[in-house]
C-alpha cells in the first residue's frame, strides 16, 4: 500500500493550508493510501482530529518561546539558516510547507517569505524596519534554502500564476498550478443582504492609509482580522470603522455576505483567501490588478481591479455612493466555485495519480 507524507507548517488549527492537508489526507485514506502529516509542531487537540480520520502525525520537534505568526517566522528563519533538511520516511513526500525545507516528490510553491517581508517593509514602524534590515542577510539565506529544497524536488506545483512566475524567475521549473481551495459550502450568499457597510480585512499586509482615506470620506466600514502589533491608534478610534478583531467562521460569513462590497488593499499577496471567500458569499471585491487577487477577481464582473492607491480610494467612494449592478453578486459566487473544496482536492488527486505513475 502506497504511503504519502504531507509536509506542513506548524499546526495550530485546521485552517488555511492545513485544511488542504487535512482534506487531501482524508481523501487519500479513502482511496486506500497510508497518510502521514509531518510538521514542526502540532497542537494536541488538532493531533487528535488528524488521528481520528486515520492520518498519522510525525513531529520534527521545533520549539519556540513565541506564538502566532512570530513563531512560524522564527521556525522558517532558523531552519532556513541550518540548510536543506534531508528527510526520508520511505513515503511519497508532498511538501506544503514554508518552515521545513525538505526536497520532496512534489513541492507546493506559495511565494517567498523574503519577497513578503520586502514588500511589507515600507509599512513597518521604524523599529520593525530596522530589525528587518539587520536581519536581511539571514532572510536571504533562509529564502535561498527554501528555493534549494524546491529546486531539488521532482515536481513543483504553484498556488498561483504569480507564485509560478516567482519560481521561474529564480531558475526553477513549475509543473502545474493548483490554487488553494475555499469552503463554498460554508462561505455562501444570504437572502436580501443589507449592503450597508464596506468590509475589509486587516493584517500585516494591509495598506492602512487607503482604509483611512475611505473612512475619512464617509464610507461606513467593518473590519476583521487579528490585531497586528503596529495597528494605528486612529484605526481603533475612527467613527466610521467598526473593528471586530478575530471573528468566528459563522460571523465572518455574515460579514462577507451582507457587505456592499469588500476591499482588499494589500502590499503582498501570492494568492489571497479574502477575495475568494468574499466572492463565494456573493460580494464583489475591490482590489489591485496584481499578484494573486489580480488573478482571482475578474474586473467589472466579480469586482474591480485598480493599479494605484488613488484610483482605489476614488472608485471605493463612487461605488459606495452610486452602487453597482447587482448581477455582479451572482457572477462573484459563480467565479468562487472555481476554487471549491471538491474541485481543488480533485485537482490534487489527479496530480498525485500522475506523480505515482511517473508522468
Amino acid at each position: 500500500m502506497t504511503c504519502i507524507s504531507l509536509i506542513t507548517d506548524g499546526i495550530d488549527g485546521i485552517t488555511g493550508p492545513i485544511r488542504v492537508a487535512y482534506l487531501l489526507g482524508k481523501s487519500l485514506i479513502g482511496l486506500g493510501f497510508n497518510v502521514n502529516v509531518v510538521a514542526p509542531y502540532v497542537d494536541e487537540d488538532v493531533r487528535k482530529d488528524l488521528e481520528y480520520v486515520g492520518i498519522k502525525v510525525k513531529v520534527l520537534g521545533a520549539k519556540s518561546l513565541f506564538s502566532g505568526q512570530s513563531r512560524h517566522l522564527l521556525i522558517w528563519l532558523i531552519n532556513g539558516m541550518k540548510g536543506v533538511i534531508n528527510y526520508n520516511d520511505d513515503c511519497v513526500l508532498i511538501n506544503l510547507s514554508f518552515e521545513l525545507p525538505i526536497p520532496s516528490t512534489a513541492f507546493y510553491a506559495q511565494g517567498y517569505v523574503g519577497d513578503l517581508l520586502r514588500d511589507l517593509g515600507s509599512g513597518f514602524p521604524a523599529h520593525y524596519r530596522l530589525g528587518y534590515y539587520l536581519a536581511l542577510p539571514l532572510i536571504r539565506m533562509a529564502d535561498s534554502t527554501y528555493h534549494r529544497a524546491l529546486s531539488l524536488s521532482k515536481y513543483v506545483i504553484a498556488n498561483s500564476r504569480y507564485s509560478m512566475e516567482s519560481v521561474i524567475s529564480r531558475g526553477a521549473r513549475v509543473w502545474r498550478i493548483i490554487n488553494p481551495p475555499v469552503d463554498t459550502d460554508l462561505f455562501r450568499p444570504v437572502l436580501n443582504p443589507t449592503q450597508d457597510y464596506v468590509l475589509t480585512y486587516v493584517g500585516k499586509e494591509t495598506q492602512f492609509d487607503i482604509i483611512r482615506a475611505m473612512a475619512d470620506a464617509g464610507i461606513r466600514m467593518v473590519a476583521f482580522g487579528s490585531k497586528v502589533p503596529w495597528l494605528p491608534h486612529w484605526f481603533i478610534k475612527h467613527r466610521n470603522i467598526d473593528y471586530r478583531g478575530r471573528v468566528s467562521d459563522e460571523e465572518l460569513v455574515r460579514l462577507y455576505a451582507n457587505a456592499k462590497f469588500t476591499v482588499f488593499p494589500f502590499m503582498h499577496e501570492p494568492f489571497g483567501y479574502v477575495p475568494v471567500e468574499s466572492m463565494a458569499c456573493g460580494t464583489p471585491v475591490l482590489t489591485y490588478d496584481r499578484q494573486g487577487p489580480g488573478e482571482t477577481v475578474i474586473n467589472n464582473e466579480t469586482g474591480w481591479l485598480v493599479s494605484n492607491p488613488s484610483d482605489f480610494v476614488n472608485l471605493a467612494i463612487r461605488l459606495w455612493m452610486h452602487g453597482y449592478d447587482n448581477h455582479m453578486r451572482t457572477k462573484a459566487r459563480k467565479r468562487a466555485m472555481a476554487f471549491s473544496m471538491p474541485r481543488i482536492i480533485n485537482e490534487w488527486l489527479s496530480a498525485i495519480h500522475v506523480i505515482l505513475n511517473g508522468g
